[in-house]
């Protein structure tokens, strides 16, 4: 027998960045009920973003070990897959319990099950509890992305997704990963210190094409000095299961190349978790790359919203998470419109790589005039020479006037620096303002400071 259920403002169906959305919503009046079908937290805090984040600290923290002997701490270090795997599942499975206590405080009715739009206002649940269709006022998609593959090519072992590299038993000796995005730069990473042959195969001519050359440059260089084969503007043209694993025929600029491997991973995109078909059946539009919405995050439905990867075109955790919060807003009768314009952009090798802004040559495009510097992270950083983090380098971007609008960090902490740069393009400082702000010494933080004042030609280095 189905439950039929009234009196619901918002029913969120994505229990992933949507946990936000859902939990502002109830902030605000609201009368929430939050759907997930696998488990609260979603993609980011289950098998993505935490868990790769906890595997690359792990590694991080390897990598300083092993040059410890310099500092005075001796002995021989090893990485172990199994307990890095077990330390992993516990980070996420302590945290994952954080963001279903707090929505419950927040009077946010879970329920974990599979939900189906049946109207602008009704969504019928199905869940171990049997079938309930519930009439809201409000409908929010927040129902994610799944990983895609080269047509004609399965996800299947031995060719697996990133979810799945995340539960091997035992690292594989041959590995060749798909796609040179964030998500491929950091799996190559992981598991290049696990002693896997890793090859990296790009299709673009340059790793993270939309960020500063220097840093294509830099990645290339650390890459291969950590092992990993890099195959940039090369194509995957076939892949074949064999019986020690897979072949795969890459198209290189010197020809084309044939290598075995015991896994394949790919990592060449996602692709938004929705049924177009359906949607545009009560009214919602949708192109091929995901759900249409305006800058209040509402469809072409008035009381259906949509957010996150559902969206396109930003499948980051961070850009989903702000969209959920002015879906919820506006929702709750509140003003609020989202900005894409400054969004910082990470990609977590070691060290990490951040922008915000325009790079050099988006600010020449558009005929804007310019001015750059460029340091290295170590120069005048004692903080930096003192922990031994020394790779990499800030760059920045002002109009003639010193006004900044863009800036590239590649180096230790570059994630957490880089929000330093988004206020102040954000308040238009210039870089003589920013450099005139007392920054902690020592600090990793004084690299910004030693560039601004370049720059401005005031620096010691």
């Amino acid at each position: 027998m189905i439950r039929l259920t009234d009196g619901v403002d918002l029913i969120v169906l994505g229990g992933g960045t949507g946990i936000f959305a859902a939990s502002r919503g109830a902030k605000l009046g609201l009368n929430v009920v939050l759907v997930e079908n696998r488990k609260i937290g979603g993609v980011c805090l289950n098998w993505g973003g935490l868990a790769t984040k906890t595997l690359t600290s792990t590694v991080e923290l390897f990598k300083n070990v092993k040059k410890a002997n310099q500092r005075g701490i001796n002995g021989s270090v090893s990485l172990d897959w199994v307990e890095m795997k077990k330390n992993k599942d516990n980070v996420c499975s302590q945290f994952s319990r954080f963001p279903e206590i707090f929505l419950k405080k927040d009077g946010v009715r879970i329920i974990i099950g599979q939900g189906e739009i049946l109207s602008s206002t009704k969504v019928k649940i199905t869940s171990d509890n049997g079938e309930e269709i519930i009439k809201t006022k409000n409908i929010l998609i927040a129902t994610g992305s799944h990983p895609i593959t080269i047509p004609g090519v399965e996800l299947r072992d031995p060719i697996l997704d990133s979810d799945q590299m995340l539960e091997l038993e035992s690292p594989p000796k041959d590995l060749i990963i798909v796609g040179g995005g964030i998500v491929g730069l950091e799996f190559a990473t992981i598991f290049s210190h696990l002693n896997s042959n890793v090859t990296l195969v790009e299709m673009l001519p340059t790793l993270l094409p939309n960020e500063e050359p220097e840093v294509n440059k830099f990645l290339l260089s650390n890459l291969r000095k950590d092992g990993i084969e890099v195959l940039v503007n090369s194509k995957v043209t076939e892949i074949n299961l064999v019986d020690n694993g897979v072949n795969v025929k890459i198209k290189t600029p010197s020809g084309e190349i044939s290598k075995n491997a015991d896994k394949v991973m790919m990592a060449i995109g996602r692709k938004p978790n929705i049924n177009r078909e359906k949607l545009e059946a009560i009214g919602v539009e949708t192109t091929s790359r995901g759900i249409l919405v305006d800058d209040r995050m509402q469809t072409s439905v008035e009381n259906i919203w949509a957010m996150g990867d559902a969206v396109f075109p930003h499948l980051i955790a961070n850009v989903a998470i702000k969209e959920g919060k002015v879906a919820a807003s506006n929702i709750a009768g509140k003003d609020s419109k989202m900005d894409y314009e400054l969004i910082p952009r990470c990609c977590f090798t070691i060290p990490e790589v951040a922008a915000i802004g325009l790079t050099e040559k988006q600010a020449k495009d558009q005929g804007l005039e310019i001015e750059t510097v460029k340091v290295n992270f170590s120069a005048q950083n004692f903080r930096a020479v003192a922990s031994n983090k020394i790779e990499g380098f800030i760059k920045i971007v002002t109009l003639n006037d010193g006004t900044i609008i863009g800036a590239t960090i590649v180096g230790a902490c570059a994630s957490d620096l880089i929000s330093e740069f988004t206020l102040a393009i954000k308040n238009e400082m210039s870089a003589k303002e920013m450099s005139e702000l007392i920054f902690v010494h020592p600090s990793f933080s004084e690299a910004i400071q030693n560039a601004l004042e370049k720059i401005q030609g005031l620096s010691m280095i």
